[in-house]
């Protein structure tokens, strides 16, 4: 077994906390540019699909993961993880959004990854050490290409 990564951080947005939910739940063409760090158009495969559920493999070609989104309960997005190439398949991730009064959304993220294999070393290490200070900046700069159109 590798690095364990558990990584929480928070960030608000101007954007309304049904606009970010949209973005993380977007499985058409568009998600590849909103989440372009995260969703190599090689790797990007939706293997089904429900009203409030996907099963979704993306990631980068070194680092990818094949998730369950779940969105059945308001204001939460729940990523199971089901398999990976550098991480055990237990891992999970929970965006929690809510509405400011400022008609904004603030975003809290909780993300758990066992990671394993030489590559999940090395990445994990590096996401144990700056964890959330890499994730939150990604996810800051895909809100703006949401807000940009």
């Amino acid at each position: 077994m590798g690095p364990i990564e558990h990584t929480r951080w928070q960030l608000d947005t101007p954007l309304t906390a049904d606009v970010v939910i949209a973005a993380l739940v977007d499985f058409s063409a568009r998600r590849q540019v909103i989440w372009k760090e995260t969703c190599d158009p090689a790797v990007y495969r939706v293997h089904a699909m429900g009203h409030t559920w996907v099963e979704v493999t993306e990631g980068v070609s070194y680092a990818w993961s094949r998730e369950r989104y779940d969105w059945s309960v308001p204001e939460v997005v729940t990523l199971t993880q089901l398999d990976a190439n550098i991480a055990e398949p237990v891992g999970t991730i929970r965006y929690t959004i809510a509405p400011l009064p400022d008609g904004g959304a603030r975003v809290v993220c909780e993300r758990y990854r066992v990671f394993r294999g030489t590559r999940g070393r090395v990445l994990g290490t590096f996401m144990v050490l700056f964890r959330s200070r890499i994730l939150r900046a990604q996810f800051r700069e895909s809100l703006k290409r949401v807000a940009a159109g």
